[in-house]
């Protein structure tokens, strides 16, 4: 939904019609989450995906029989037979997908919400008479609020309801510490993954928006000062690039005390070993030594500073990955029509 508000809010504007097709559940393999949206407006402009292609033309059709007065629908999408790619989910997994009409007068609240990185929510109905009805939550609770201060969009129990809660959370945080080449690289990556970025160094001369024009905030700041008061939550990733053991043992070691999901730290193995013995020498067991990813970055041969931006943010994906499902464990069975 995030990602198509900037077009919907064009529709609104314009007054437009449209018909909205939302992922709410997902069983197996399929290649976007729940949440993933897919929105047909009345003069045929598309805006979104749901599974990335292979089930769009179906999804599509069902979105204009709602557009033209039908109800809405809940549909399942998965593999049954060998015509199944045709009208199906190639890699094995099963889908549903609600497809209703869009409440565009929504979408102002909605993207104000988002853009002023404030917690909102857009629930939808997935059963009874008012199939596909949906309501903006900005002051949640119960199930919705535990929805969105784990950032999952997942079918919840409101009251007497069945509903699919878009959870539309403030973006994640990823610190950048240290004013390097490497760390305009991260910060171009960061942007590019959803994250809110900051750099930080105690060097002014290096933190300039010249030098870092994709980041959200630049802070001339000790980085482990820095730690002590800047929100981090288990959506924060932190990465140091200081390689410089006045910098990064000190930002280390205010680093694991925190819940973020993600620590890396830059330097060659070797920096890395000597790194480690001074952050036992200042304190830190195995368990938090081992909560440090390093040297940072998937091990993919990068070199230049854009290619260590790419492994590092896929090892960011990769933890945060691995975290969700720990959490959420194997998704269930599919929501009953």
């Amino acid at each position: 939904m995030r990602d198509i508000l900037p077009t919907l809010a064009r529709w609104q504007a314009a007054g437009r019609r449209a018909a909205i097709a939302t992922v709410v559940e997902r069983r197996g393999s399929a290649p976007r989450d729940p949440g993933a949206s897919l929105a047909l407006n009345d003069l045929g402009e598309i805006a979104g995906s749901v599974t990335g292609g292979c089930v769009e033309p179906a999804v599509l059709r069902e979105a204009q029989a709602v557009l033209s007065g039908e109800p809405a629908r809940l549909r399942e999408y998965g593999i049954a037979d060998d015509a199944a790619f045709e009208v199906g989910l190639a890699c094995g997994g099963t889908v549903a997908i609600l497809v209703a009409p869009l409440d565009l007068s929504l979408v102002p609240a909605l993207r104000a919400a988002v853009e002023a990185d404030r917690a909102v929510a857009l629930t939808m109905a997935v059963a009874g008479q008012g199939l596909g009805a949906q309501t903006l939550v900005e002051q949640p609770a119960g199930a919705v609020a535990s929805l969105l201060a784990a950032g999952e969009s997942a079918l919840a129990e409101v009251g007497d309801e069945t509903v699919f809660v878009h959870a539309l959370t403030p973006r994640p945080a990823l610190y950048v510490f240290g004013a390097i080449d490497h760390a305009a690289a991260l910060t171009r990556v960061g942007r590019l993954l959803g994250y809110r970025v900051t750099v930080c160094d105690p060097r002014a001369a290096f933190v300039t928006p010249e030098r870092f024009p994709d980041a959200d905030e630049l802070v001339v700041e000790w980085p482990d000062r820095f730690l002590i008061r800047a929100p981090v939550d288990a959506r924060t990733a932190i990465c140091v690039l200081t390689h410089d053991e006045r910098f990064d043992v000190p930002a280390l070691r205010a680093a694991v005390e925190t819940p973020a999901v993600y620590i890396g730290a830059m330097g060659s193995r070797t920096t890395t070993a000597q790194r480690e013995e001074r952050l036992r020498a200042a304190g830190l067991g195995d368990a938090a030594i081992g909560r440090i990813h390093a040297p940072i970055g998937l091990a993919v041969g990068a070199r230049t500073p854009e290619e260590v931006a790419v492994a590092i943010g896929a090892e960011i994906v990769e933890a945060t990955a691995f975290a969700r499902r720990r959490v959420n464990g194997a998704s269930g069975a599919l929501v009953q029509r």
